[in-house]
């Protein structure tokens, strides 16, 4: 096998190193969280117009041929690809679902009239709804840290609201 420069094992995740999986990590959640302020301008500008279901199915269809073109390139850079099986494939259906769903209220928020601003501003709760549904799933209970957190992120969205 050919030796891979580090940003290729970045990029491929074929490095088992903690350090790199978490830089990988953040680089992904640094690109989704820009593609999805570009996108709901771009749906605020553009799309806000139209039905939210129609939109959503058309949002959802780029997702197979995009999908199979970057598992292409993934085992073309020999990556280890895993399905989910047996019961976790029902699970990772019924999170396919859920995506859905999301997708479906977060175009809907624009085409029922909402700014790109607000309801970015609004999606900034969502580390703290994680948060506390990780805290329910695993029964643990919030720190004194978290629980500042959380109340700074409603203040954040307060502020960012404010007209």
């Amino acid at each position: 096998m050919v030796e891979r420069t580090s940003y290729t094992r970045l990029v491929l995740g074929s490095s088992p190193s903690t350090p790199t999986r978490i830089m990988k990590s953040i680089i992904y959640a640094i690109f989704a969280t820009i593609l999805y302020a570009v996108s709901g301008v771009v749906i605020e500008q553009k799309l806000g117009k139209f039905n939210t279901v129609p939109l959503t199915l058309l949002f959802t269809l780029a997702f197979i041929p995009l999908g199979i073109f970057i598992l292409a390139f993934q085992k073309l850079g020999h990556q280890e690809i895993k399905f989910p099986t047996h019961g976790l494939l029902w699970l990772t259906l019924a999170m396919g679902a859920f995506y859905f769903l999301a997708d479906y209220f977060y175009i809907g928020a624009f085409t029922a009239g909402g700014s790109a601003v607000v309801i970015t501003t609004i999606i900034m709760i969502a580390p703290v709804i994680a948060a506390v549904v990780e805290n329910i799933w695993t029964g643990s209970l919030p720190n004194e840290y978290q629980i500042v957190g959380y109340i700074f992120a409603v203040v954040a969205v307060l502020l960012m609201t404010k007209k």
